[in-house]
């Protein structure tokens, strides 16, 4: 098992829709966990149409502070996340926050949240979570992120104080487990540029295709026959198996 976190610096760059992607088109059993501090419920209202709502986050971390075992908190929380067409992968969706008060108590939660996704399933955990925000992400989920991914795009405004919010993500998390995300490299500038400049690693490129995006935002069964040969899906196929590729090989190098 393991967790990849994905957050924004700044603007609207495709974060949840690129999660969600991910979280459908990965290689093996998937659980997205939509901690998004804005609260936005986006994959909810969205991809799931509101079918699925529940308590989700905020559900663990009652039962953290109650000290009842995660794993059956996880157990009834988590809700199905219909698959694209043609995958019978497990694929499993923890809801948001539905209440601004219980973000910041979160944080604490982590550590012993992931140890029971370690512990209770062989699904790997990617984690929407959302703006990085003036405060930066919570500092124990950075730790203990196996990658950590800031998506953004390619433009001079994108990335213009993608720095200063890249910087803390370096400093808090594994050796070389952090890097980008690119939607739409090539507008202008490519990925072999955008990493130079900043110094990290380019994860993964999502193709710029704003009607497939928007297909995959409003719902599932709103996909068109077309949706798995778009742009957007050939390219998060793609960054789903980079993405797995580059996890196993920091596994094996751990284990060596």
């Amino acid at each position: 098992m393991s967790t990849v976190v994905l957050a924004s610096a700044s603007g609207a760059p495709g974060t949840t829709t690129t999660a969600l992607g991910l979280a459908l088109t990965w290689p093996t059993a998937s659980v997205l966990v939509d901690a998004d501090r804005a609260a936005a419920q986006t994959v909810l209202a969205g991809y799931l149409h509101g079918r699925a709502a529940g308590v989700g986050l905020e559900s663990v971390l009652q039962a953290h502070r109650e000290r009842n075992p995660l794993l059956d908190t996880l157990a009834a929380t988590a809700r199905p996340l219909p698959p694209l067409p043609g995958d019978e992968t497990p694929r499993a969706l923890i809801s948001g926050f539905t209440h601004l008060g219980a973000i910041d108590l979160f944080e604490p939660v982590w550590p012993p949240l992931l140890a029971a996704f370690e512990t209770g399933t062989e699904a790997d955990v990617i984690v929407d979570a959302g703006r990085t925000g003036h405060r930066g992400l919570p500092d124990t989920l950075v730790r203990e992120a196996d990658l950590v991914a800031l998506v953004c795009r390619t433009s001079l405004i994108a990335l213009a104080g993608l720095r200063l919010h890249l910087a803390p993500l370096v400093a808090a998390s594994k050796l070389g487990a952090t890097g980008l995300i690119l939607v739409g490299p090539g507008r202008p500038y490519a990925a072999a540029e955008v990493a130079d400049q900043f110094g990290v690693p380019v994860l993964a490129e999502i193709g710029w295709d704003p009607a497939a995006a928007e297909e995959l935002h409003a719902g599932h069964d709103r996909l068109g026959r077309r949706w798995p040969r778009s742009p957007l899906a050939v390219s998060l196929g793609r960054a789903s198996e980079a993405l797995h590729g580059r996890l196993a090989r920091r596994e094996r190098e751990v284990a060596s």
